[in-house]
């Protein structure tokens, strides 16, 4: 899958000259992950009970979880983002492509679900102790990332409450994704996205041993 994603780069040099160092944008190449997200799909979740977060702006709403597909459409429909997570665990579809993932990196593979709509983002800058792999299936994202000079080599049982952002140096780089494009964003980068159109992605994220 890994291979599919990165397409015309092949896969030894990904890991040689990408993986765990800079963050790779290739356009088109997640055409074949579009069927696995959807609004029958979200629907499909809630009802099987995926956890889910509701998040505008940074704002994370602490009130209780929707309880349905129409109060989570609701929810959007009002400029909160839906961000379902572990998803692998209630969807057939999902659940091979962690496996698929997970048969070429060492790790264990979580999916998370971002449904964001235009206009708004979900969370602020922030970085990940897993190396994240994006596909867009609709809409278009704009996604902005920096290297990680405060805390370049996260490990989740570290995490700091404050990633302290404000002491980062490091330049700002940008990507557009559309439907079918694919993004890989290195363990520990910076990292942010704007949907300028109602978007849907998928996150899958690899989390190695050594990030624990």
């Amino acid at each position: 899958m890994i291979s599919t994603w990165i397409a015309d780069l092949p896969r030894e040099r990904f890991l040689t000259e990408a993986f765990r160092r800079s963050p790779l944008a290739r356009p088109g190449t997640a055409q074949n992950a579009i069927p696995y997200l959807n609004w029958g799909v979200v629907e499909r979740l809630i009802a099987a009970g995926a956890n889910m977060l509701v998040v505008r702006n940074s704002k994370l709403r602490r009130d209780e979880e929707p309880r349905s597909f129409a109060e989570a459409h609701a929810l959007f429909r009002a400029g909160w983002s839906l961000v379902l997570r572990r998803c692998e665990r209630h969807d057939a579809a999902l659940a091979r492509l962690a496996r698929e993932f997970g048969e070429e990196l060492e790790g264990e593979v979580s999916i998370q679900l971002y449904i964001t709509p235009s206009g708004f983002h979900s969370f602020g800058w922030h970085y990940d102790c897993e190396d994240v792999f994006i596909a867009q299936t609709s809409g278009i994202k704009e996604y902005y990332l920096r290297q990680n000079t405060v805390n370049p080599a996260p490990r989740l049982s570290a995490m700091p409450a404050d990633m302290h952002y404000e002491r980062e140096t490091s330049p700002p780089m940008a990507a557009t994704l559309v439907t079918g494009d694919a993004l890989y964003i290195p363990r520990g980068w910076w990292h942010a996205a704007r949907a300028t159109e109602d978007a849907m992605s998928i996150s899958v994220g690899v989390l190695a041993p050594d990030a624990r």
